[in-house]
């Protein structure tokens, strides 16, 4: 079952243990530059092979939505090169939502990361903060933000005694692993093609329980596995329907699938969780715009207009059908 996307986004998420994350992360006395007082600013997405990104779509209905001056745009490129640089020393540049192949290249240009930034190993987010007047680039990672709240929204918990699978080992499954810690639970399961790279990844995380597999055949059919959320971190061309083990689904009637790619928008993954009716499954987009509005409230230290930034991807959505 596609899970329903209507509830709303805060600025502070509810933990596993009843505490509070709040997503602003700034040092006390940093100052985000994107309010309306500092003129309009120039924010942007790096990336590549991101002309379909629906990004600006979401953060310049944000700002419209608030009557902030600001701009959103997509900037291409295959690696953090000059032109990257170039932008981000600009007077004007805002902040910056980052992609692949770059949230693990963008941080030799930043002055600071925030803590969970450096816990995760990838930057999504860049922010342009003020700092005891000194203009400071400071990176962070709302992406495992955007996961957490989709689980958080499937009404699923008491995950002490599950197993959570994270399918690949890049920037976004760094995120995935992070959410699955915040999240409680019990054992963390990577998969990669290559698996020193899922042995390096679940090193990471000496708080979680690990395995580790070069295929889903292999976990679906390991022992003691009870997988209550799979976050599926790679391009949905690499993973069609017909190569995915059943075996991942069957073991519980209370699964959550979270799909980080949202081209196409349903994926082979997706196709099989939903002939499983106890499986919850949150698309790309669903994650998309959960950790957009933290970003959001990151650049403009104002509380994302939900229901504007929504309505707009949604229409956008419906252009591309």
């Amino acid at each position: 079952m596609v899970a329903d996307n209507s509830t709303p986004s805060h600025q502070r998420l509810n933990n596993h243990n009843g505490s509070t994350t709040n997503t602003m992360t700034h040092a006390p006395d940093a100052v985000p530059q994107g309010t309306q007082a500092d003129g309009q600013k120039q924010f942007y997405i790096f990336g590549h092979n991101i002309s379909h990104s629906l990004s600006p779509t979401l953060h310049n209905a944000g700002f419209k939505a608030l009557k902030l001056p600001h701009h959103y745009q997509i900037h291409e490129s295959k690696n953090v090169d000059d032109s990257v640089e170039s932008i981000i020393t600009r007077t004007d540049f805002g902040g910056a939502s980052v992609t692949f192949p770059h949230k693990l290249q963008i941080g030799k240009l930043l002055g600071s990361v925030s803590p969970r930034g450096e816990n995760i190993g990838a930057i999504n987010t860049v922010v342009v903060s003020e700092v005891n007047g000194k203009r400071v680039l400071h990176g962070d990672n709302t992406d495992w933000i955007g996961i957490k709240r989709c689980v958080e929204k499937s009404g699923a918990r008491d995950f002490a005694s599950s197993s959570a699978l994270v399918l690949g080992a890049g920037g976004a499954a760094r995120a995935a692993c992070y959410a699955v810690q915040t999240l409680g639970f019990g054992e963390l399961i990577v998969v990669n093609r290559t698996l020193s790279k899922a042995e390096d990844l679940a090193s990471r995380f000496p708080d979680l329980k690990t395995r580790t597999f070069a295929t889903l055949k292999e976990a679906s059919i390991a022992k003691d596995i009870q997988i209550r959320l799979i976050v599926a971190c790679v391009p949905a061309d690499d993973l069609r329907a017909e190569k995915i083990p059943s075996g991942l689904f069957s073991g519980t009637r209370d699964g959550v699938l979270v799909e980080m790619a949202y081209r196409p928008q349903v994926t082979g993954m997706m196709t099989v969780a939903e002939r499983y009716p106890g499986w919850k499954v949150y698309r790309g987009v669903d994650v998309l715009e959960e950790q957009a509005y933290a970003q959001f409230e990151l650049w403009t230290g104002r509380e994302a207009p939900v229901e504007a930034m929504r309505g707009a991807m949604q229409a956008k959505l419906r252009e591309k059908i």
